[in-house]
């Protein structure tokens, strides 16, 4: 790392450390936009989506003239297990047919399953009577559906009722449940189904229902088709420039491409800040050094199976094509798209030599409004890294759009406020790491 007393002498001669100005705005905007468009569904794992991701980060590899670990493929591939839902997802509620990712979504373990069931409301009359919970968990009808408000609404309630209501979920014979939430809908994946199919609606599509069951839900109506795949073949996506300098010592850039697809055959994610953003920053990073030959070997790592469980930078740093003990430091940009406050650091208390280095990087250039000291954190790709051993942060930009695994991060609303700026920032920070003797 740069010392500290060298780059304080750097400010005050007001000599700046090089700021690179290879970060393409425009390049970036045409991958997001690529990654998030229909024809990638998501890249999840319905209709081969991540796979279509995984080719067209490849294919811009392969232009840049980037090197391969492999030979002839910039893949490094590994399976999975996931549960998907490529075809029917539909839902009523009293004949009104709601609107998937808008107004419900359904449990990512679900099974599949289709029919009309009858609503039994879980609210306070029913849990204060032994009578009706004893009658409900020993009920085996396949053809009803326990509904019931959000755990918001059941915070001012005794002990006891908690303990029924609890009781109720956990051991109940009907599986089927909708609920109903006053929350932001998201969604996500899961690796293998259960059984029991399960919804949650938000509570302004079902406006006329309230916690006391005055207008109860009369009828309940879905088809859902689901598929678990045991054995999903997927691929982390990687590349390299050589250094000019130090061959054998390496930075590593880091981003999930995979994002959690498809919800049926009419609605998915496209996850234009989770996680194009960090794929295009990702990228413009390869574009930069390509055309700039760096002093250590760059490495770029985009990384699949992030949404199921970091599957893809685990399965890397315990198949490593490198010696990852020969990492400088690793730069894992997850959320990227926005920046009006700043951005939020993980790993920084860990790494506090570092962190300083960029705080004074981004005082003295003035690029970002803040930089967030946060402690270290399992929520992204650096992590299995970082357990090794390899120092790293994990980068997120803050402010503006609050889009998260709905149908609303769309690259036409991101704004990649900062982009330019974290771009700066992050190269002029490997052009302060100092040569490990």
């Amino acid at each position: 790392m740069i010392s500290r007393s060298v780059l304080f002498c750097l400010v005050l001669l007001g000599v700046g450390i090089t700021t690179s100005t290879a970060q393409d705005i425009t390049y970036a905007r045409k991958v997001v936009d690529t990654l998030c468009s229909p024809s990638i569904h998501g890249r999840g794992y319905v209709e081969q989506g991540e796979r279509k991701a995984a080719d067209f980060i490849a294919e811009e590899f392969s232009k840049m003239g980037l090197k391969s670990f492999e030979e002839g493929t910039y893949f490094q591939e590994f399976v999975i297990s996931v549960n998907t839902f490529p075809d029917k997802m539909n839902l009523w509620v009293d004949g009104k047919k709601l609107k998937p990712g808008k107004e419900y979504y359904i449990e990512p373990a679900s099974r599949k399953s289709s029919g009309q069931f009858k609503p039994i409301f879980i609210n306070r009359t029913l849990l204060e009577s032994e009578k009706k919970v004893n009658k409900l968990l020993k009920n085996q009808s396949k053809k009803a559906v326990l509904v019931s408000f959000n755990e918001e609404h059941y915070k001012e309630m005794p002990t006891s009722l908690k303990d029924t209501y609890d009781k109720i979920l956990s051991r109940s014979a009907i599986t089927n449940r909708l609920v109903i939430s006053d929350k932001k809908l998201h969604w996500h994946i899961q690796q293998r189904p259960i059984k029991r199919t399960t919804f949650t609606v938000s509570k302004s599509a079902l406006s006329y229902v309230n916690a006391n069951e005055k207008k109860p839900i009369k009828k309940v109506k879905w088809e859902v088709d689901q598929k678990w795949i045991k054995k999903y073949p997927t691929q982390n996506v990687i590349a390299y420039v050589e250094g000019k300098d130090y061959p054998d010592q390496y930075v590593v850039f880091s981003a999930h491409y995979d994002h959690i697809g498809r919800m049926g055959k009419d609605t998915y994610i496209p996850g234009a800040n989770d996680n194009a953003s960090g794929t295009a920053m990702l990228l413009n990073m390869a574009k930069h050094y390509a055309e700039n030959p760096p002093k250590y070997t760059t490495v770029f790592i985009a990384f699949g199976g992030e949404e199921a469980g970091l599957l893809g930078s685990s399965h890397y740093i315990e198949n490593p094509l490198f010696p990852y003990k020969n990492i400088r430091f690793l730069l894992n940009t997850d959320i990227v798209g926005t920046g009006d406050d700043g951005i939020g650091l993980v790993n920084a208390t860990e790494f506090p030599e570092a962190y300083q280095t960029l705080v004074t990087i981004n005082e003295e250039k003035n690029y970002l409004k803040r930089i967030k000291k946060r402690g270290k954190a399992a929520n992204s790709d650096h992590w299995p890294f970082f357990e090794k051993g390899v120092p790293c942060f994990f980068i997120y930009t803050m402010g503006g759009i609050q889009a998260y695994h709905d149908i609303y991060d769309r690259s036409e609303t991101l704004p990649l406020t900062e982009f330019e700026d974290l771009f700066r920032l992050l190269t002029d920070f490997v052009d302060s790491l100092e040569a490990d003797n």
